[in-house]
């Protein structure tokens, strides 16, 4: 976890400049609380160094312990930095496998933080809407919390590991009255280097009740594909967005 206390770091620091040099028209700072109402699809497996057999968890029409999400966009011109932070925890105590054999009972939490540190660039904008290409780092923070019990042995362990892989994204505005707009942005990363591919869909309808407060619905999407020594994970999460944006 020191690797995202830096990311935090260098984000807070990237606000804290942008947020002192607001008096110069040209700095434009972004605060948006989420609330996403994900659910996760797909397969998590804890690998083991020892004699103890992989765990793994079907993870399909589960519940959510919580998952909450933040953003902060600083834009100076054409130029802007984004980072945007999700916490997960999901738990399952069904289709649980222990080796190649199921579980007679037992529950797997998969919890941990999600990350994006994205330069941006603005490569088109006028008057109702704008387009934003960027680049940066992706953080995936994964822990596995196992308590499983089988025809023979009894588990009770936790693994976890970070990740940090690079990405390339787009995003897009459009405004289509005073007051009614549109957003999306897409990313793709990976690229083998601690992910074989992750990637992230968002789409929004927004509303601006006055011209630094605009609410935001919509849904979001994101997947990710990897594997390490220790755990094997191929796992997605979809479900409608809510958030806030306020702006300095």
């Amino acid at each position: 976890m020191r690797d995202l206390t830096k990311f935090l770091a260098a984000l807070a620091t990237g606000l804290v400049a942008a947020t002192s040099a607001q008096a110069q028209d040209d700095w434009r700072v972004n605060v948006t609380p989420y609330l996403w109402l994900a659910m996760p699809k797909g397969d998590i497996a804890a690998i083991f160094e020892n004699s103890d057999p992989s765990v793994g968890a079907h993870f399909d029409d589960v519940g959510l312990s919580g998952i909450f999400t933040g953003a902060v966009d600083v834009r100076y011109g054409r130029f802007g930095m984004l980072g945007d932070l999700t916490y997960y925890s999901i738990k399952a105590d069904k289709d649980i496998t222990l080796g190649s054999l199921p579980a007679i009972s037992g529950e797997v939490e998969v919890s941990g933080t999600k990350a994006l540190l994205v330069g941006y660039y603005r490569a088109y904008e006028n008057e109702k809407s704008s387009v934003d290409v960027m680049a940066g780092l992706h953080y995936l923070g994964t822990e596995l919390d196992i308590d499983v019990t089988g025809p023979n042995r009894q588990i009770s362990r936790g693994v976890n590991d970070d990740l940090w892989d690079p990405m390339v994204g787009v995003r897009a505005k459009t405004r289509l009255t005073e007051h009614i707009g549109l957003s999306g942005l897409a990313t793709y990363g990976g690229f083998g280097a601690s992910s074989d591919s992750l990637y992230e869909l968002h789409g929004y309808v927004t509303y601006s009740f006055t011209p630094t407060i605009t609410a935001e619905l919509g849904y979001r999407y994101y997947s990710a594909d990897w594997s390490t020594d220790r755990i094997d994970y191929n796992a997605a999460f979809g479900g409608p967005v809510l958030g806030i944006t306020f702006g300095f």
